[in-house]
């Protein structure tokens, strides 16, 4: 009887554990169309040409958003924004109240507080990707999506 309690126990944590995660579907994982793991030629047929460029080219700056490229692999690492102007395929955005973010995406994988900024994030549902919302004064200020290191 203590075994079959026991084991019940462990499979309702278990169940627990996994339904807690947020699971959000890499095809949600993107700001303006762009996202992590995509080519520079995908990014160009999206959203057009960057305004500029760094001096490497691994950055590319558009009116309301930053891609960055991986220097290896050549594809897209981070896209961010600290702009109302572009939005999630979720078409959540930077002044949004952050309660559309559970109301959208459930509880965040992570939670991080550094002085008056909270970062919620949520992870893929295949762990390669992740999307940061940085939250001050109840209000989403950043959006990013990256490839998870």
């Amino acid at each position: 009887m203590k075994k079959l309690l026991s084991v019940l126990c462990g499979a309702v944590m278990a169940f627990s554990a996994v339904t807690c995660s947020a699971a959000v579907s890499s095809d949600k994982i993107a700001l303006g169309g762009v996202r992590p793991g995509m080519t520079a030629s995908e990014v160009v047929r999206i959203a057009g040409q960057p305004a500029s460029k760094s001096h490497d080219g691994e950055k590319w700056f558009y009116k309301d958003f930053v891609v960055e490229f991986d220097d290896d692999s050549n594809t897209v690492e981070e896209i961010s924004t600290k702009s109302n102007g572009v939005v999630t395929p979720n078409n959540i955005a930077v002044g949004q109240n952050e309660r559309v973010l559970s109301n959208t995406y459930g509880a965040a994988d992570k939670v991080k507080q550094k002085h008056n900024y909270v970062t919620y994030i949520y992870l893929s549902t295949n762990y390669r990707q992740k999307l940061e919302f940085t939250v001050a004064n109840g209000v989403i200020v950043e959006i990013e999506c990256t490839t998870e290191d």
